[in-house]
């Protein structure tokens, strides 16, 4: 599970660092809210995904992939659903 919480990280950060308007056409179009929770996920995936181990109980549960697989794949769906490219 760590193998693919690493790559959907990657994913995410290859997504949004190459291909930008595959979220928004234009800076002022951009819904904030969904791309802070994208983007935590996908920093929950990278925490994950490199083995860090964590001692407390509410942190562990946090930086899982039962928080962050969710948040990148609502997250993700919203945006891809309301972007310019959408394929839905």
């Amino acid at each position: 599970m760590r193998f693919v919480s690493f790559v959907l990280g990657l994913i995410v950060a290859g997504t949004v660092l190459i291909y930008p308007r595959f979220i928004a056409a234009d800076m002022k179009s951009v819904p904030h809210f969904w791309l802070v929770l994208l983007l935590l996920g996908m920093s929950f995936c990278f925490v994950y995904g490199v083995g860090f181990r964590l001692r407390n109980p509410f942190l562990k549960l946090l930086f899982s992939p039962l928080v962050a697989w969710p948040l990148v794949l609502v997250s993700g769906y919203v945006l891809l659903a309301n972007g310019p490219l959408n394929p839905f």
